[in-house]
C-alpha cells in the first residue's frame, strides 16, 4: 500500500514537473530566423528549429526589422539546399510559406 502511494506521488511529481517546464507540450514553439549559414557566399542552409513567432506573423503588430530581415534571408538563400540534405522540416515549410504569403502580389 506505502509503495502505491509513493509511485502515485512520483508520478504527480513528475507530470507538475513536466507542466512547469513545458517538456511534453504539444503547443509549438516560435522564435526568430534562425541565419546560421548567413556568410557572404553561403552553400546550404540550416533548417529552422522552431516557427515564425509573432514577430512575423503579427500582421500590423509584426517587427518590421525582422521581418525585413527574414525576406532578405529568403530572397538570397531560399533555393539553396540544406546542409545536411534531408528534406524541409514543418518548421522550414512554414517559414518558407510566410515569406511566400508576404511576397504575393
Amino acid at each position: 500500500m506505502a509503495s502505491r502511494a509513493r509511485t502515485r506521488w512520483a508520478t504527480l511529481f513528475v507530470l507538475g514537473a513536466l507542466a512547469l517546464t513545458d517538456c511534453g507540450s504539444s503547443a509549438a514553439r516560435t522564435g526568430a530566423l534562425d541565419t546560421t549559414s548567413d556568410s557572404k557566399k553561403p552553400t546550404c542552409r540550416t533548417h529552422q528549429s522552431v516557427l515564425p513567432s509573432q514577430d512575423y506573423t503579427g500582421g500590423s503588430d509584426a517587427k518590421t526589422l525582422a521581418v525585413l530581415a527574414m525576406m532578405k534571408y529568403y530572397t538570397a538563400k531560399g533555393t539553396l539546399p540544406f546542409c545536411d540534405t534531408k528534406p524541409a522540416t514543418a518548421q522550414d515549410i512554414a517559414w518558407a510559406k510566410l515569406y511566400t504569403n508576404l511576397t504575393k502580389p
